[in-house]
């Protein structure tokens, strides 16, 4: 991760949020970025297979994923579990996964919705806004140019 990819001008990428329950799916081109969709995590292949449809549709370069670590960097039980997925989604799709700490990003997507139901309704809605903070994440950090 000490490596930077470049962001390659015009070319769109995927933003994922991974969850065993659900993954946030983001879109973003030339730096701006929007939620696209919320779709299962309970079957890995069902998952990838939505994703894989969603890059093709929309002719992306790569998917960027958070990576949980901790305050200080360092990896989690859950990043093992997002490498995982990414390798087999990297596989499958025969596009590089680029991986961006997500710490925190749940936790700001909920801070930006303004929907007064109960958190647990909130947390349903907030998946895909996390992917486009992911996203937004590696916009901002990565290097120019291709």
């Amino acid at each position: 991760m000490s490596k930077k990819k470049a962001v390659a001008p015009d070319k769109s990428y995927i933003g994922i949020d991974y969850g065993a329950s659900n993954v946030g799916v983001a879109l973003g081109k030339n730096g701006f970025v929007t939620p696209l969709k919320i779709i299962s995590g309970k079957s890995t292949n069902a998952a990838i297979s939505e994703l894989i449809r969603a890059a093709l549709e929309n002719k992306t370069e790569a998917f960027v994923m958070g990576l949980p670590l901790t305050a200080e960097g360092k990896e989690t039980a859950q990043s093992l579990t997002n490498r995982k997925f990414a390798k087999l989604l990297k596989i499958m799709s025969k596009k590089p996964v680029i991986f961006v700490n997500e710490e925190n990003s749940t936790q700001e997507a909920l801070q930006s919705l303004t929907i007064q139901k109960s958190t647990g309704k909130r947390k349903a809605y907030s998946d895909d806004l996390a992917a486009a903070i992911i996203l937004r994440r590696f916009f901002q950090e990565a290097p120019k140019g291709a």
